[in-house]
């Protein structure tokens, strides 16, 4: 399958799923680009996940996602339960944007979800010249720990 014909069907899958058209659109380019980049386990991989939360109302088709809190480099992106791409594309946006005035940003995310690779947030701020560092803390528990026989850790990814 092509990455246009991939790009298409995600997201057709998400507007039916009453994702606003333009948010479908870019969770799709950046589910797409997890692929291509071989992320694989976040992107396609990942829209039966997503599709289901949204039906099932888990994640808000039509958060209102706005930066809350802001100072000259640093801010907070509410997600207001929405898609954790557009928060994390939001909040790495925001990163940008304040660092060309201070030469540093930091913006931190909350009520958000899963938001498929973590490189892609921190390529964000490289394409505009600029070092991008991301991290998040897991709400779930994926991981045992050595020995163990129960998930107790989250993945806490950083890219």
């Amino acid at each position: 399958m092509s990455a246009d014909a991939l790009r298409h069907f995600i997201r057709d899958a998400l507007t039916g799923c009453d994702l606003p058209s333009e948010h479908a659109a870019e969770v799709a380019d950046l589910m797409t680009e997890a692929d291509l980049t071989g992320a694989d386990a976040h992107g396609v991989f990942r829209l039966p996940q997503y599709v289901e939360a949204l039906q099932r109302g888990t994640i808000n088709a039509n958060a209102s996602i706005k930066v809350i809190e802001r100072a000259p480099a640093t801010a907070i992106v509410d997600g207001d339960n929405g898609m954790g791409h557009l928060v994390m594309a939001l909040a790495a946006r925001t990163a940008v944007e304040m660092a060309r005035a201070t030469g540093v940003a930091w913006v931190g995310a909350r009520n958000s979800n899963h938001a498929g690779a973590a490189a892609l947030y921190a390529a964000i701020p490289v394409a505009h010249g600029m070092v991008g560092i991301y991290a998040a803390a897991a709400g779930a528990n994926h991981m045992t720990i050595w020995g163990g026989a129960e998930p107790v850790l989250g993945t806490n990814p950083i890219a």
